[in-house]
Formats: C-alpha cells, structure tokens, sequence
C-alpha cells in the first residue's frame, strides 16, 4: 500500500483499509493458535511484520492517525480499544485478573502502538519483527505472570 493522505478523505479510506488489513491478520493468527496466550504472541509477530511491510499503512495507523486532528484521533482510539478488546479475555487467566487496573489493557495496547510509531519515527521498521518477543513478553505479563510470559514470548523466536 504505502499511501500518503493527501486530504481527510484518503487518510480516512488509507487508515480504514489499514485497519481491517491489520484485523483480518490479528483475527486469522489468533485463530490458528491452540490458545488466548499464544494467539496474543501470534498476533503480535503478525501486526509488526505488517508493520515493518507496510510503512504507509504503519504510518497511517499511528502517527498521521494523531495528526489528523479529532476524525484521526477518533479512528487511533478504535484502533486502541479493538487492540485492548484482544487482551481482555487474559484476566480470566489469573486469579488477580480482576485486581488488575481497569486501564490495563489500554495501556497494553498503547505501549504496542507507540512502538511501532516510534521505529516508524526513526525510520527503523525492519526492527519490529526481532522485537516481537519482548513486546510478546510486554503483553502477555499481567496476564500470564512473567516467568510464563517470557517463556511464550522465547518459543515464538524462530518463527
């Protein structure tokens, strides 16, 4: 794809086609995987090697989405909430699931967005997948607890 908006209707059509790119391979690694953990850890390798292939849609679901104003900011929000959406079914996990701060898996899927915003910045894309294991191991610790989260995030290195 690697589009540039050049008005609010093409970055609205750039980042809506990104959007449901990026959800079709979310919803097929999670389905291909025995469980919620390594579906997340699918997931994962999946969104940042689309990342890394697809600067365009990259920058059109994070930074142009920021600065796009509020319609941008809305459509980043969504993005956010399906992510979070994704990661909730990991309280059910542990017993101190619902313990866990509401923001939780906002803040999970905020801090995996601002890394691939922040390689996309300094032009290092390429990065994201030999990062997948730590941001596997980032996602996955309120969840599984980090010993667990750790291991999950090294079995998926040689993929």
């Amino acid at each position: 794809m690697n589009e540039i908006a050049s008005s609010p209707d093409d970055f609205a059509s750039i980042f809506e086609t990104s959007f449901a790119r990026l959800q079709i391979l979310i919803e097929e690694a999670c389905a291909a995987s025995a469980d919620w953990p390594s579906g997340v850890a699918a997931a994962i390798h999946a969104a940042f090697e689309f990342a890394a292939d697809d600067p365009g849609a990259a920058a059109a679901l994070t930074n142009e989405a920021l600065a796009a104003g509020a319609d941008g900011i809305a459509r980043h929000r969504r993005l956010l909430a399906y992510l979070a959406e994704g990661l909730a079914p990991g309280r059910e996990l542990r017993a101190e699931g619902p313990a866990l701060p509401d923001v939780t898996e906002q803040a999970m899927a905020g801090g995996l967005v601002s890394l691939v915003a922040e390689r996309l910045t300094r032009d290092r894309l390429a990065e994201l997948p030999d990062l997948a294991p730590e941001a596997i191991q980032f996602a996955l610790t309120p969840y599984v607890g980090a010993a667990e989260a750790k291991r999950i995030a090294a079995a998926g290195k040689g993929r």
